[in-house]
């Protein structure tokens, strides 16, 4: 059957539709300006400087706070659309059309990226009103670093997506805190040389290290995050690749057992 654009559409805009709902926006905005106003002053009065100018450490801290949601929102909003979908017993519905599993997931990738924007610009804002600091200060290198993070929104995304597939609304919760298991070996809020080592270890498997790791060199030491990128997209394209796979073979043995369970196991 031949992709249809048209198809992606309606799926993503049903859930564009939700997204406007005021409490949706809410918790967008809730925790990104709790992160923003908590460390963002906190490394600032750790490191606070005499004529109230904003340090390279809080800078740091800001650049990868803003950019960070981009891959923690996006993910969750990515697994959470088929949790909607199981809550709204519509799922099953859904399946039944001609849509095909690539415009399905394709719809999901494009509706967490909606998600990613809607916070990255609520830290951005926040930021500049709090800390009168413009991101984009460090220069057009936030956006390579931006693209690589949404890659691996979607990459852990879709594992979740498996995780749903197997356990249903059971796994609810899971989906609202896995992705914040991976920013402590991020180096969003430090280096990752403090860690012990088999800490360091775990990071060095990780995407967003390098590029918030890559960020925080660039800002500090002016250094080039060409090799960062690369390091980055490398276990991207690995991550993805296998997440879609994970997937459709989660997807798979769903549909042998039957969706209409997954809508009404609780």
């Amino acid at each position: 059957m031949n992709f249809k654009i048209k198809r992606v559409f309606a799926v993503v805009m049903r859930h564009l539709l939700l997204m406007k709902n005021p409490f949706e926006l809410t918790s967008h905005l809730y925790w990104v300006l709790m992160d923003v106003v908590i460390f963002g002053f906190l490394v600032q009065s750790m490191n606070r400087q005499g004529n109230n100018s904003l340090n390279i450490a809080t800078i740091c801290i800001l650049t990868n706070l803003a950019v960070c949601y981009v891959f923690a929102r996006g993910a969750v909003s990515l697994a959470s659309t088929l949790l909607k979908d199981l809550s709204d017993l519509s799922f099953v519905g859904l399946m039944a059309t001609p849509i095909t599993t690539a415009e399905w997931i394709f719809s999901q990738i494009i509706v967490a990226a909606v998600s990613s924007g809607i916070s990255f610009l609520m830290g951005f804002v926040c930021i500049g009103i709090f800390f009168r600091f413009n991101v984009f200060s460090s220069g057009l290198v936030l956006i390579p670093a931006i693209i690589s993070l949404l890659i691996s929104s979607w990459t852990l995304g879709i594992f979740m997506l498996s995780l749903v597939i197997v356990f249903g609304k059971k796994s609810s919760s899971s989906i609202h805190t896995v992705p914040w298991l991976f920013l402590p070996f991020s180096g969003v809020f430090y280096s990752v040389a403090i860690l012990p080592a088999y800490c360091q270890k775990i990071a060095s498997w990780l995407p967003m290290f390098y590029i918030f790791d890559g960020l925080t060199q660039y800002i500090k030491n002016g250094q080039s995050i060409s090799l960062a990128l690369l390091k980055s997209t490398g276990l991207n394209l690995i991550y993805f690749t296998v997440a879609i796979t994970l997937f459709m073979i989660m997807f798979k043995r769903r549909k042998n057992i039957g969706l209409t369970r997954l809508e009404l196991e609780s």
